[in-house]
C-alpha cells in the first residue's frame, strides 16, 4: 500500500482524468470555478490543484491545514458543506478564514469531501462568483451526478454540515474589541507578547519535541515490524506526527517567531510572509536596506507586530495578489512601507471585519515607540506606511 494519498503526477496537476473531470462539471451545470483539492497523506494540508475556470494562478499557492478553509474543514469534518449565498450565511469576521473566496471571488458554494479506501483525501468545490436563485437546484443536481464516485474516488454526499457546524470547525472568532478603550489596548500589548512567547516556547521545546521523540520511536517500529501492514501503519502514523510538528510550528511561530528574537526584523518579517503565501496565495515581496540590523527587542516587537496586523490584513480583504513591504532607514527614521494594489476600504468608517480591533492595535503600538501610523486606501489600492524614530544610542543600537 502506498503511504501517498496521491500519486506525483496527480499531485503536481497531471492526470488528464482528473483535469477532464474538472472541465466536464464546469461545463455541464455552469459554474463559474471548480476545483479538485488534495492531500499528499494523512493529516498534510490540502492544495487545489486541478482548477476550471480559474482567475489567476493564486489559488494554487493555497495550503489549507485540517480545519482551515472551506478544503480544510471538508477534510477534518469529512462532511460536505453548502453556502448559497456568503455574505448572508456567514458572520463578518469568519468570512477572511476562507482563503479560495478571496482568491476566486465566490459568492456561492459546494464542497464535498474525497475518499479513498476509507479516508478523506480530498475536496471537490464547485462555485458561482455570484447569487443564483437557482443554485440550490444545481448544487443538488451535481451531488446526484457524483455520489457514486469521481476518477476513481468515493464521494460523500450525505449529512451536509450547517452554518454553526462549519463555525465550530473554522479560525476562532474573538469577541467584537471595537468597544475597547485605547488605554485598554496599550496596557494589555505587553502582556500578550509576553504570553505569546511562554506558549511558543511551550509548544515548540515542549509539545513538539514529544512528538518527534514518538515520531522516532514510530520509524523504528516500522524498521522491525514482521507484516507489511504493520510497517505501513507505522509509517502513516510517523507521516502523521510530521504534520502536527509542522502544524506546531506554524503556530509558534505565528505566536511568537523566534527569527525575531534571533535574527531581527526583516528576518522574521520574511519568515512570516512565507506562511501567509501559503495560506492565502498572495505573493509577498519584502525588500529595503534594512539588512540584519538590529534594534531594542522591545522596539523591533512593536514593528514587527504593526508590520504583521497590516500584511495579513492585505492578504485576507485587498483581493490583491501581490503584497509589498518596503523598510528602509531615511534620516534617523525607521520607513516601513506595506502596500497593495487591492479593492481598498473607507479609512474613515471601515467595515468590521476580524475582531475588528486591528488598525486600532496598530496606532497603539505605534504609539509605543513614538512613530508615525498613516493609512490611504482607495480604488488603486492600500498603503500603510510607518514612520519610526530610531533613537539611536552611543553603541548604534534604537535606545530602550
Amino acid at each position: 500500500m502506498s503511504f501517498r494519498n496521491f500519486t506525483e503526477l496527480e499531485l503536481a496537476g497531471e492526470s488528464p482524468e482528473f483535469r477532464i473531470s474538472v472541465e466536464s462539471l464546469r461545463a455541464s451545470f455552469g459554474f463559474d470555478f471548480v476545483s479538485i483539492g488534495m492531500t499528499e497523506f494523512v493529516g498534510a494540508p490540502l492544495k487545489w490543484v486541478y482548477s476550471a475556470g480559474a482567475t489567476g494562478e493564486r489559488h494554487k499557492r493555497i495550503a489549507l491545514a485540517p480545519g482551515h478553509g472551506i478544503g480544510g474543514i471538508v477534510l477534518k469534518a469529512g462532511k460536505p458543506m453548502m453556502l448559497l449565498d456568503i455574505d448572508a450565511d456567514l458572520d463578518p469576521r469568519e468570512y477572511s478564514s476562507y482563503p479560495i473566496v478571496f482568491a476566486e471571488d465566490l459568492r456561492s458554494f459546494c464542497a464535498l469531501p474525497l475518499m479513498r479506501e476509507g479516508r478523506v483525501v480530498g475536496a471537490l468545490l464547485c462555485a458561482f462568483r455570484s447569487v443564483r436563485d437557482s443554485a440550490y437546484e444545481t448544487f443538488y443536481r451535481l451531488v446526484e451526478s457524483v455520489r457514486s464516485g469521481l476518477c476513481g474516488l468515493d464521494v460523500v454526499a450525505d449529512e451536509f454540515m450547517s452554518v454553526g457546524d462549519i463555525a465550530e470547525l473554522s479560525f476562532d472568532v474573538a469577541p467584537s474589541a471595537t468597544e475597547l478603550r485605547h488605554s485598554d489596548i496599550t496596557s494589555i500589548i505587553a502582556a500578550q507578547e509576553e504570553e505569546r512567547m511562554r506558549i511558543s516556547r511551550e509548544l515548540h521545546d515542549g509539545v513538539a519535541q514529544e512528538l518527534l521523540t514518538v515520531s522516532f520511536l514510530a520509524k523504528r517500529l516500522a524498521h522491525i515490524a514482521d507484516s507489511p501492514e504493520a510497517a505501513d501503519a507505522a509509517s502513516q502514523i510517523d507521516q502523521r506526527i510530521d504534520a502536527i510538528v509542522e502544524e506546531l510550528r506554524t503556530m509558534s511561530v505565528t505566536l511568537r517567531p523566534s527569527a525575531l528574537d534571533h535574527l531581527g526584523l526583516v528576518a522574521a518579517l520574511r519568515s512570516h510572509a512565507l506562511m501567509l503565501e501559503k495560506t492565502y496565495g498572495a505573493e509577498i515581496v519584502i525588500d529595503g536596506t534594512m539588512g540584519k540590523r538590529r534594534f531594542d527587542p522591545a522596539y523591533e516587537t512593536q514593528v514587527y507586530r504593526i508590520c504583521q496586523e497590516a500584511v495579513l490584513n492585505a492578504c485576507k480583504y485587498s483581493e490583491s495578489d501581490t503584497v509589498r513591504v518596503d523598510i528602509d532607514e531615511n534620516d534617523g527614521r525607521l520607513d516601513v512601507v506595506v502596500h497593495d494594489e487591492g479593492v481598498g476600504f473607507d479609512t474613515e468608517n471601515p467595515e468590521i471585519k476580524g475582531t475588528g480591533c486591528g488598525l486600532l492595535g496598530m496606532r497603539e503600538r505605534a504609539k509605543l515607540i513614538g512613530a508615525e501610523l498613516e493609512v490611504r486606501s482607495g480604488s488603486d489600492g492600500t498603503t500603510v506606511r510607518l514612520r519610526a524614530p530610531l533613537g539611536l544610542d552611543d553603541e548604534g543600537s534604537a535606545a530602550r
